[in-house]
């Protein structure tokens, strides 16, 4: 399942958490305008023929994800196209200073630097970005993490939108991407529309995982962790709000991590999952005072 988005839902999970308070009216009008320019490069980049990643259906069976060993130099002019229309965009959300913006779009100018930067992000590689963030004066590092999911992020979700039928009948129940291999950002339990006879499991909605970077969703096990696995009730519990059980935190006590789930059939109107945890950060917080980590760490659970 691929949740496709366009401009008006982006725009009224904008104006949604605009809702909740002041505090969050200031993220989205700081970072509204960056969502909207990533998802033009996204559309953009869908229009324009792409190079498709072999699907090895051996290596995937061996829990081994599509981009894990993959060149990224086929899609050297469609990172080359999201950096440059995102850097400018990047600069003025993150506040970055004129000297450093011009040490960082000339670094990105070398293709080989650009790719490298993708696939440091697709690999998990923390050092990679300790390197050139201590080599480019920009601190602290997950500056650039973030700067590198952004750029990446249209490129790799074009790629996921242009390979649609091929993933839906991929068999795959890992924790983890099948895609690019990131760990999920959130989960989301299928909305109306899909909640029919097949959907149903003991009264819900399958929950399907978010990939933190590529964007694509897939099936995983309900009552299971994605971090670890775990599916024991006795040390899986949800936390939430009063009067807000759709917008919740599944916490696994086995390995301390939890991850944000959002009941899709409670929405009037279905929200962008990256969004929409923008407007999550108060359940981070709740999380955060029980001593858990995320299961992917992004900008909104570490903002503290």
């Amino acid at each position: 399942m691929e949740m496709i988005y366009d401009l008006r839902q982006i725009e009224s999970t904008l104006e949604s958490i605009k809702k909740r308070d002041a505090s969050y009216g200031d993220l989205v009008g700081r970072f509204g305008p960056l969502f909207e320019k990533k998802d033009q490069v996204r559309i953009h980049l869908t229009t324009t023929p792409l190079h498709s990643p072999v699907i090895d259906a051996t290596r995937m069976a061996a829990g081994v994800p599509i981009f894990a060993e993959a060149d990224l130099i086929y899609w050297a002019d469609a990172f080359k196209q999201s950096y440059e229309s995102l850097l400018p965009v990047l600069a003025e959300v993150l506040q970055l200073e004129p000297d450093t913006q011009r040490n960082l779009l000339a670094f990105l100018d070398i293709t080989e630097n650009l790719l490298e930067f993708a696939q440091a992000r697709i690999l998990g590689n923390l050092s990679h970005f300790e390197r050139i963030s201590e080599q480019l004066g920009l601190a602290p590092s997950t500056v650039l993490h973030y700067i590198a999911e952004a750029i990446s992020a249209p490129v790799l979700n074009a790629i996921v939108c242009s390979m649609n039928e091929a993933l839906s009948s991929l068999s795959w129940e890992h924790g983890y991407c099948p895609v690019c291999g990131s760990s999920p950002s959130i989960s989301q339990l299928t909305p109306k529309n899909m909640a029919d006879s097949e959907y149903l499991v003991g009264g819900g909605g399958k929950k399907y995982l978010h990939c933190s970077l590529c964007g694509h969703d897939w099936h995983y096990k309900r009552s299971a962790c994605a971090a670890c696995g775990n599916d024991d009730s006795e040390t899986r519990e949800f936390l939430f709000l009063e009067n807000m059980k759709h917008e919740r935190i599944e916490v696994c006590h086995k390995c301390g991590k939890y991850m944000l789930n959002v009941d899709m059939r409670e929405y009037a109107s279905l929200p962008h999952l990256d969004i929409v945890q923008m407007g999550l950060i108060h359940l981070d917080v709740l999380a955060h005072e029980r001593n858990l980590s995320p299961v992917s760490p992004t900008l909104w659970n570490t903002i503290k």
